[in-house]
């Protein structure tokens, strides 16, 4: 991925680090009841609360795994947004345009596919 690419949209290691932290500071915010996180990591937080804390009942170090699994859910949501700001430029640059007629899928797992028949090749 070129320099000026990675740079413009926030991509670069320096700007990757910092999202990072960010996330995981507000991740644990979100957790400790200690402060303001921004709305979209008190939502993840919050919609994981509920596993966090079954999860983290049944282990010997509750504390402990409840950290583990909030430094988990920055790392999720940190490589979201990142993977939210490549989907964007590469939109922007018009590499992500739809095939006329045919919805995208993504998933490799399903089978049969649920498209429809496969394309010729």
């Amino acid at each position: 991925m070129p320099k000026a690419f990675s740079i413009t949209y926030g991509l670069d290691l320096d700007t990757e680090v910092e999202s990072f932290w960010a996330w995981l500071r507000g991740a644990h915010e979100v957790m400790t009841g200690a402060g303001q996180a921004s709305k979209q990591v008190r939502d993840l937080v919050e919609s994981q609360r509920q596993q966090i804390e079954e999860f983290a009942a049944g282990t010997p170090n509750p504390e402990w795994t409840r950290f583990a699994l909030t430094l988990a859910l920055a790392s999720v949501g940190f490589h979201y947004a990142s993977h939210q700001k490549l989907l964007k430029g590469l939109e922007e640059y018009g590499i992500l345009k739809q095939a006329a007629g045919r919805p995208p899928v993504f998933d490799t797992i399903i089978e049969p596919p649920l498209e429809g028949p496969e394309p010729p090749r």
